[in-house]
């Protein structure tokens, strides 16, 4: 008997070895995942004194490919982040409980990132899906939505495993958490207020991976980066001319875009959350919206460049009482 979309389980676990197999070690909440074997063919058209063109066929590559969507936590977002971006580090939090932790994400240098196994499960079977790299990572805050991300999976063929799921309930984010903030450099950032009538956002982080291949096997022995795209895209009230002059001027700008939970406390006074600082940007598109009957509004998008000055691109910074990733 067929299982509902929902009751398929999928978990995760970071790999030590690059398409070594390791246990699930968290369950998904997850609101669409999926993950199918892609197989490449070549035909064999050697003449057999026969009309038709083809008489078998053999198994060039295979791995599988996927993608996915949940709701941004205080947890389980930061695997997704690692796996996009490929490095990870945990420090205490001045927090003064000594248990929260921050959890900063960076860009790796090494093209082949940080690896996962993904385990899924359903009433027919229960398969590991190891060498998972994360190819496109998006999060989005709509109003009228939880706070979401989604993205891309690239991974190594499936294997027959054993899985007993569990699932655990984490901070979740709505708009009322949601802030952006830009200022001149990172160093402003701390003080800079934060952008009213923001009505949409998308931030989009692609490491623009690749299978590798070689003889002697179909199946590949990594997902490389061919480089890191990253940009982002916001809508917000046309009540100032700050975006639209950095755009007609070239201006670079620092952004910070974060996601707080201020009505839950982890520790003493912590909040737990999500924030991501990008200290070159540049606005690469600006438009106005002037509908007669509604207010106008402001689509910006902008690219995020690598900083000499500050040494990254993008960082993510996760607040939570997890001990490690």
């Amino acid at each position: 008997m067929a299982d509902l979309g929902r009751q398929v389980k999928y978990g995760l676990a970071k790999e030590t070895t690059f398409g070594t197999p390791v246990a699930a070690t968290t369950a998904i909440n997850q609101l669409s995942f999926a993950l199918n074997p892609v197989v490449e063919y070549v035909d064999n058209v050697s003449a057999y004194g026969n009309i038709v063109k083809t008489n078998d066929s053999d198994i060039l590559h295979q791995h599988a490919e996927g993608e996915f969507e949940a709701k941004v936590t205080s947890d389980r977002t930061l695997f997704f982040l690692l796996g996009a971006m490929g490095t990870l580090v945990t420090t205490a939090n001045p927090d003064a409980s000594g248990t929260v932790k921050n959890h900063t994400v960076d860009i790796s240098e090494n093209i082949n990132g940080q690896s996962f196994t993904i385990t899924r499960k359903d009433g027919l079977t229960t398969k590991q899906y190891a060498g998972a790299r994360i190819s496109d990572f998006t999060m989005t805050m709509e109003l009228g939505d939880y706070i979401k991300y989604s993205g891309n999976i690239m991974a190594k063929k499936a294997v027959t495993t054993t899985w007993t799921p569990a699932f655990t309930s984490e901070t979740e984010f709505t708009p009322k958490d949601f802030t952006v903030k830009t200022a001149s450099t990172a160093a402003g950032l701390s003080g800079a207020t934060a952008i009213a009538s923001v009505e949409s956002f998308t931030l989009n982080i692609n490491p623009n991976l690749e299978a590798d291949w070689q003889a002697g096997s179909v199946d590949p022995y990594a997902f490389s980066s061919r480089g890191f795209d990253l940009t982002f895209e916001l809508t917000a009230r046309y009540d100032g001319t700050v975006y639209e002059d950095a755009f007609t001027n070239g201006t670079q700008l620092a952004l910070q875009v974060a996601a707080v939970n201020q009505a839950v406390t982890i520790g003493t006074a912590a909040k737990p959350g999500i924030t991501f600082t990008a200290p070159s940007v540049h606005i690469t598109d600006w438009s106005r919206t002037e509908d007669l009957d509604s207010p106008v509004t402001q689509s910006i998008t902008g690219t995020i460049h690598y900083s000499a000055a500050d040494a990254y691109a993008l960082r993510a910074v996760g607040v939570n009482t997890k001990a490690s990733y």
